[in-house]
C-alpha cells in the first residue's frame, strides 16, 4: 500500500471549496437531486466555518485539531458561538443546519424531498452570508 503524504488545507482553499460546494447544492437542487443537495450544502458551512477558525487563530492552514465534521465545535473554536447566538433567527437557522446535517448523511436512507432541501438550503445560506460578514469584517 502507497501512503500519500497528506497536504494540509489553507484557509484560502476552504473559502473555495464553500463557494464551490454551495453552487454545486444549488444545481442539484435545480435538477431535483435532494438528498445529494442537502449533504453538499453542509459542507459548504463546514468549510465556512474551518475557514473562521484559521481567520481566528491567525493561521493560514488549519491545524490537525481542528479537523472534525462537528458544526458546532467549529463554531465554538472560530470563536463565533456568542455573537450568532445573539442574533436569534440566525440561530435558529444554525442550529437546523446542525441538527439536519452530519457527514454520515451520505450514507443515511432517509431521502430529502423538495420543501425539506430548499429550506436547508434558504437556512445555508443565511449562515454563510452572516460567517462571511464576521470573517471579513
Amino acid at each position: 500500500m502507497v501512503r500519500r503524504n497528506r497536504q494540509r488545507t489553507k484557509r484560502t482553499v476552504y473559502e473555495q471549496t464553500s463557494r464551490r460546494m454551495l453552487n454545486d447544492a444549488r444545481f442539484l437542487l435545480q435538477h431535483g437531486r435532494w438528498h445529494s443537495g442537502v449533504y453538499l450544502a453542509g459542507y459548504a458551512v463546514e468549510c465556512k466555518l474551518k475557514a473562521a477558525v484559521c481567520q481566528y487563530l491567525g493561521v493560514n492552514v488549519l491545524p490537525p485539531a481542528f479537523h472534525t465534521h462537528e458544526l458546532q465545535a467549529l463554531l465554538r473554536s472560530a470563536g463565533l458561538a456568542e455573537a450568532l447566538q445573539r442574533e436569534p433567527s440566525l440561530w435558529a437557522c444554525f442550529r437546523r443546519i446542525d441538527v439536519t446535517w452530519d457527514v454520515e448523511i451520505r450514507y443515511s436512507g432517509k431521502p430529502y424531498g423538495r420543501y425539506e432541501a430548499e429550506t436547508f438550503l434558504d437556512d445555508i445560506r443565511r449562515v454563510v452570508k452572516w460567517l462571511d460578514t464576521m470573517i471579513f469584517r
